[in-house]
């Protein structure tokens, strides 16, 4: 029998996605979001009885690291309108970034409860769901954002991981084959469509095809060697 190595696809699948969920480009974000502060605290004061400046003041609040401000401008935009969406979906963001999952959760439901067609808080939704271990419910969430954009980047791909972490290998491929279509460069989806394939369903020619698509994207890859050598292990199958 052929030696396998430690590097599995539920594994794999994991680190990606805790990957996707901290990685946020930092380039010139406080230049950048201190000139939307002032833009929007501006507003404020040039309309205080309109909602909509304060929630975008908030988005400001967020993006700067700013929570304690980010939560009572919002607060302050629902006061005005109950059924501002947005307020509601800048609150949690902001209790996710304070750690705080529930009420995370409790407010992206609102946010759509009164705007419906508020399909961010959808991928929201499904972030929370899956660092909570709540897969079913991280899955519906995805799909339902991607019934309106079905060809958004790594939906399917992210999508595919919680199928994944559930042991639905036959969904996961399915969704992984998504993204790749999508986006043939998609360095992750290549490598967990020839981890899964192989792991679960020995299909040796197609795990090595996207495994070694896998590497040639991405020559400075975490994991190349283990990735390399389960390559050559399949390649000297008869």
């Amino acid at each position: 029998m052929i030696e396998r190595i430690k590097l599995h696809p539920i594994e794999t699948a994991m680190i990606v996605a805790v990957i996707f969920l901290l990685s946020v480009g930092t380039y010139s974000r406080n230049k950048l979001w201190n000139d939307e502060i002032r833009l929007w605290t501006d507003c404020v004061k040039k309309s205080p009885n309109k909602a909509r400046p304060y929630a975008a003041l908030g988005s400001a609040y967020i993006a700067a690291g700013v929570y304690d401000k980010a939560i009572a401008v919002n607060q302050k935009a629902i006061q005005i309108d109950p059924k501002l969406g947005e307020a509601y979906f800048n609150l949690g963001l902001v209790y996710r970034k304070m750690g705080d999952l529930d009420k995370a959760i409790e407010m992206g439901k609102k946010s759509l409860e009164v705007d419906p067609d508020l399909t961010a808080a959808y991928y929201s939704l499904a972030e929370m769901y899956f660092e909570r271990g709540e897969y079913e419910e991280a899955a519906k969430a995805f799909k339902a954002f991607l019934k309106v954009y079905p060809y958004f980047p790594n939906v399917h791909h992210l999508l595919g991981i919680v199928y994944a972490a559930q042991k639905q290998f036959d969904k996961a491929v399915a969704e992984f084959e998504w993204e790749v279509r999508i986006n043939p460069y998609h360095t992750l989806a290549h490598l967990n469509l020839g981890l899964i394939t192989w792991h679960e369903f020995q299909n040796r020619q197609k795990a090595i095809t996207h495994l070694k698509t896998g590497l040639m994207l991405d020559p400075s890859l975490p994991n190349r060697a283990e990735i390399r050598r389960l390559v050559s292990l399949l390649e000297g199958l008869p």
